[in-house]
Formats: structure tokens, sequence, C-alpha cells
């Protein structure tokens, strides 16, 4: 690339530029025959040079054109060029503005990840984690995988449940209904009259998820090869998803039916 491209000028304009420069004041036909460009584009090429003060018309028939000095062709070139730059600079920074004020209004998603089949050590510590965790309200929704998984894969969870469940702190469950046809009569009773927890029975949810505190959530995953049982659990820290979440149960939570009039 030449200097002079660099500096801004096209092909077609370098080559009339330098031919004026070559022959001095000449006819458009003159610069064509010289510079190789074409006449049906060499007027708009020297119109243009000269609307970039590169070029001087002086007129007569026909018009004559004239290069600038090659000094003053430089100065006014790299006068466009910082023009140019300082309209960039000026374009990315704003910009750069912008795209924070985007940015900083979307707090970043946290989110962890814990490999859990129903019943393991890791399940039993997770129901722990978020009962223990809690300091306000814990809203938790049973459905898959529970649902068709046998009771005794994952009764070590309820149990834990049962000795983890806060006494000054809210606790609402919603279960899915076919999870009570694996949940022994005895289980289920023994929930009519617990104070600590409130219990309801839905048809409407599909997901299994626990709701800590308005602050995050536990989403159990099922796992995709075997249905009755969980791949893992991930927290996430999500406003978006968190408010879909507490809009949902709080519609099924409405609609639910006490484990009472089930009997």
């Amino acid at each position: 690339m030449s200097r002079l491209a660099e500096l801004g000028l096209s092909g077609y304009e370098e080559q009339c530029y330098r031919a004026l420069l070559a022959r001095g004041p000449s006819t458009a036909r003159a610069v064509s025959d010289a510079s190789g460009v074409p006449m049906g584009r060499v007027y708009d090429v020297l119109n243009g040079l000269a609307a970039r003060d590169l070029v001087e018309t002086r007129p007569g028939e026909p018009t004559r054109y004239c290069a600038v000095d090659p000094e003053t062709a430089a100065d006014r070139l790299l006068a466009e060029r910082k023009r140019e730059l300082a309209e960039q600079t000026d374009r990315y920074e704003r910009l750069a503005a912008a795209l924070g004020d985007e940015l900083a209004a979307v707090p970043p998603t946290e989110s962890r990840f814990w490999t859990a089949p129903l019943g393991s050590e890791t399940a039993v510590s997770l129901t722990r984690q978020v009962f223990e965790d809690a300091s306000d309200e814990v809203r938790s929704a049973m459905s898959r995988p529970y649902v068709g998984a046998p009771w005794d894969r994952y009764d070590a969870e309820i149990a834990a449940f049962d000795e983890t469940l806060p006494t000054e702190q809210s606790v609402r469950v919603l279960v899915a209904a076919p999870v009570l046809d694996t949940v022994p009569a005895a289980v289920r009773d023994a929930y009519l009259d617990r104070e600590a927890v409130s219990l309801r029975v839905t048809t409407a949810l599909a997901a299994t998820f626990d709701i800590v505190d308005d602050d995050r959530v536990y989403l159990h995953v099922p796992h995709p090869l075997d249905e009755g049982e969980r791949l893992g659990a991930v927290e996430l820290r999500d406003d978006a998803l968190l408010a879909r979440l507490q809009d949902r149960f709080e519609r099924a939570w409405e609609r639910a039916e006490t484990l009472s009039a089930l009997r």
C-alpha cells in the first residue's frame, strides 16, 4: 500500500493526483489518458479530489484541473485522518460507556453443581445445607425425579429433612401428587400435624427445586437416562430465574390442596 493510500486516497484518486502533478493543469480527458482512469469515472474522481481541496479547478471550456502541491496535500490528508480518528475514538468511548452501564445492570449468575443421586451422601448433605442456610423462608417443590422413584431410594433425604427442619423459619413444601403413591402411609400421616412445615399437594409442577430466602435456588436435575433418578443439583443465584420460580410456586400453592383434604 502506498503512502497516499494509507493517508486515505483510493487507487483512482492517487492515479489522477499523480497524473496532475506530472502534467500540470489538465482537462479530464487528458487526466484519463495519462492516469488510465476510465473516462466514465474520471469526473467523479476529480470532483471528489476537488471537494477535499487536493485539486483546484480552473474555469473554462473545457474545465482544467490542477493538483495542489504535495506538502499541502499531505497536510490536508493528515488532517482528514486525524478527524476520522478523533470521531472513531469518541464513538468507541461512547460505546464502551454504554456497554459498561449495560453489563452493570445484569449481575453475573453464580452457580455450583453437585452430582447427587437420590439418597446419596451428597444428596443428604445438600438437604441439610438447604435448611441450615435458611434465615427466613424455604419454599420447596418436590416432583421429578421423585415421581416414580421407590421410597427406599430417597428416604434418607426425608430423614435429613426431618432432622434439620427449622423451627423459626417458614417452610412450605409443594409435593406432586404422584410422589405420594410411593410414600408409606405412616410417613404421610406424620406430616398432617407438623407445625414446622406447611405441606400441600399439586398437579401443577413438574420440576423439583428449593427457593431459599428469596436469594438463591437449588434446582434438581433429573437423570436423562434413568427415570426416577437424579443426576445432580445446581445452586443458582440468578434473579430472573428466581423470580420465575417464585411466581410458579405461588400460583401452584394457591391452587394446591392440603394433605388432610386428600385423606
